[in-house]
């Protein structure tokens, strides 16, 4: 995905590439240090004054309060990107609780309604076969009706999971993908919320 900013210059535009990407792995303070360092900089106020540019040109904002930064979109940003919610984390394993709160925005190009998607933050490793990986993030379409073989965020009760999706006419089976045999199919007789499908994994490297 090409993403054509106009308005930066060719530091202010690594800077930001940097700052997504700190954010996209789970950094909600991107490190000022790190910044400068990343810039080639010998002091901390050269990339001070980066972010300040950044944000009077509108492309970030940060949070007086929490000086957390969130990475924008705007109509001067030539591309067809969108903020899409980080909004937490789930299993790829046995299911855990689903963390709701947004953590951060990750400018991201869809085709439809950008409310229709939100990120999540994978863990486990019963969806490897399949290419979702631990620390993966997940980019997610809302649907409550998926199609027999997707992979799906699904709630049991007030947990969620992904896996591949599977029904018949008197159970849903939620099958991980593993080369971890511990994991095992999980048989729903019960009503079940489906919260969408996966569409797509950016791999983050550790």
């Amino acid at each position: 995905m090409k993403i054509m900013i106009n308005i930066l210059n060719e530091i202010e535009k690594k800077a930001l590439t940097f700052i997504r990407n700190e954010i996209m792995h789970g950094e909600r303070k991107p490190s000022l240090r790190n910044l400068m360092t990343h810039l080639g900089y010998k002091s901390p106020r050269s990339a001070s004054l980066i972010i300040s540019a950044l944000i009077e040109k509108g492309v970030i904002s940060r949070d007086d309060a929490t000086k957390e930064i969130r990475v924008n979109y705007f109509k001067n940003i030539k591309s067809k990107l969108a903020n899409i919610p980080l909004a937490g984390a789930i299993t790829c394993g046995q299911p855990i609780l689903a963390v709701q709160n947004i953590e951060a925005y990750i400018p991201y190009e869809v085709k439809d309604d950008p409310k229709e998607y939100f990120f999540l933050r994978a863990f486990g490793d019963s969806m490897d076969k399949v290419g979702i990986d631990d620390g993966d993030l997940v980019l997610v379409k809302k649907l409550q009706q998926p199609e027999q073989g997707d992979k799906v965020v699904a709630l049991i009760g007030n947990e969620a999971t992904i896996k591949i999706f599977k029904q018949d006419k008197e159970k849903v089976i939620l099958e991980p993908r593993s080369s971890n045999p511990t994991h095992k199919p999980i048989y729903i007789f019960e009503d079940l919320q489906i919260q969408g499908k996966v569409v797509d994994v950016i791999k983050i490297k550790n």
